[in-house]
């Protein structure tokens, strides 16, 4: 018999010390169970929370189109070593939207089985006045979870905290677990007007370690920035200061992501692709560039962009098998992008971002002034992101070459998705600009 945690208190010290940066929790309804599967959300914001793998097109159904992603996904118990439930997966149905959660018991023996079976009539009944409550952990690309029972002290506290606002909600269905905390916009801002306070800094990035290195490239910038933020160039895919993300901007145009094609021509031979719908120079040099907007041809590469599979009407995918895809006047698929693909970047995007104004000072040794212009844009939702595309806010601005070199061709890849700063209401459900 699996041992319970006897307070919230023990749940988050377990979490603590397995690494998990983040803790989460919903209240089960009896409809969330192993048949059923759980709910996670009547929109696609949960995956921006909770790390999940390469998304995967698995056909239309009854419900429409599917998508599905595995979790790396434990289960835990004070008693016990953690066990990965290894067949743990979302379900996505942009239809509704919904995300669901399955396959979170299988193969593993300290999954709460007992908890997490299809109520009977009168079980419905009884239980109509209490839940048990689904604990999250995030562990980078890891999710550690942990199930309540029915009117357990653990759910019993959980449910105070809901009801005293102790608590809020940072995605449909899912609460964050603290106990009063600071706001976190407040603290960024705190610090903004610290950093606008020091006028222009020599542009630096930090080592793994931590130490300031000084930086003379184009792009430092964003390394400036982060490095006055103590952060390292790492790669992590988490959010920069709490839950914000940090962009220093200048200029009219914001880069979202860089995705590079997962189907096409491009895929098969880039050479090809470049030589066919770019510009050769001198047999040295071969160039793909241009915008594309959707539903409308480049002049230049003679491709139209096109949304595949995407009601716009309804906002909702409704092919799985389609996507952005750039097609030639023969109606050959140049290059594309599957909605998988699609969501994937997307959900590696975080929903609070922060753009802070960014002035160069100096040319020769970098000097930057950041402020004292702050945007805080929140809610970028999936539907905006494609939304955006369809209505052509974003667009497809490809900087693609291949150079000529030691008797090879020699690819430089940069398929860049772009916006105008003064397009970003189209994309985020709430902007605040704020002057320092």
């Amino acid at each position: 018999m699996v041992i319970e945690f006897q307070n919230l208190s023990d749940i988050k010290a377990a979490f603590t010390i397995l690494g998990c940066t983040k803790v989460v929790f919903k209240p089960l309804a009896n409809n969330d169970n192993s048949k059923q599967q759980i709910y996670f959300g009547g929109n696609f914001d949960v995956i921006q929370l909770i790390p999940s793998g390469e998304t995967r097109n698995d056909g239309m159904s009854s419900k429409g189109p599917i998508f599905k992603s595995r979790l790396d996904f434990w289960w835990i118990a004070p008693d016990r070593a953690p066990e990965q439930a290894k067949g743990t997966q979302f379900i996505l149905y942009p239809k509704y939207p919904e995300v669901r959660l399955s396959g979170f018991l299988q193969n593993c023996s300290l999954a709460p089985s007992q908890l997490m079976k299809p109520a009977t009539p009168e079980q419905r009944k009884a239980r109509e006045s209490s839940n048990r409550y689904l604990f999250l952990g995030i562990k980078k690309n890891k999710v550690f979870a942990y199930v309540s029972a029915w009117e357990s002290d653990v759910s019993k506290q959980a449910l105070s905290l809901i009801s005293n606002q102790e608590t809020q909600l940072i995605t449909s269905v899912f609460y964050e677990l603290y106990v009063q905390r600071s706001d976190s916009k407040e603290k960024l801002l705190a610090r903004l007007q610290e950093i606008y306070k020091m006028g222009p800094v020599q542009s630096h990035r930090l080592d793994r370690d931590g130490n300031r290195i000084d930086y003379k490239a184009q792009n430092g910038a964003g390394y400036t920035l982060e490095a006055l933020f103590g952060i390292t160039p790492n790669g992590s895919p988490d959010p920069d200061f709490e839950d914000w993300e940090l962009k220093s901007h200048s200029g009219s145009v914001v880069t979202l992501m860089t995705p590079e094609p997962s189907c096409g021509t491009y895929l098969e031979s880039l050479e090809f692709f470049v030589r066919n719908y770019g510009k050769v120079k001198e047999q040295e040099r071969m160039d793909f560039t241009g915008i594309h907007k959707h539903g409308e041809t480049n002049i230049s590469t003679q491709l139209t962009l096109r949304l595949v599979g995407f009601d716009r009407t309804t906002s909702k995918i409704t092919d799985p098998t389609g996507g952005l895809h750039l097609i030639d006047s023969n109606s050959v698929l140049a290059a594309g992008w599957g909605f998988g693909k699609l969501i994937d970047h997307w959900k590696n995007k975080h929903s609070k971002t922060c753009f802070v104004s960014v002035t160069k000072i100096k040319e020769t040794i970098p000097e930057y002034l950041f402020g004292p212009e702050i945007r805080l844009a929140e809610g970028a939702t999936l539907q905006n992101f494609l939304n955006s595309i369809w209505d052509q806010a974003i667009y497809y601005d490809p900087g693609v070459n291949l150079k000529f070199v030691n008797y090879k061709w020699k690819p430089k890849k940069r398929n860049q998705l772009r916006i105008k700063w003064k397009n970003l209401h189209s994309l985020f459900e709430k902007i605040s600009d704020v002057e320092l």
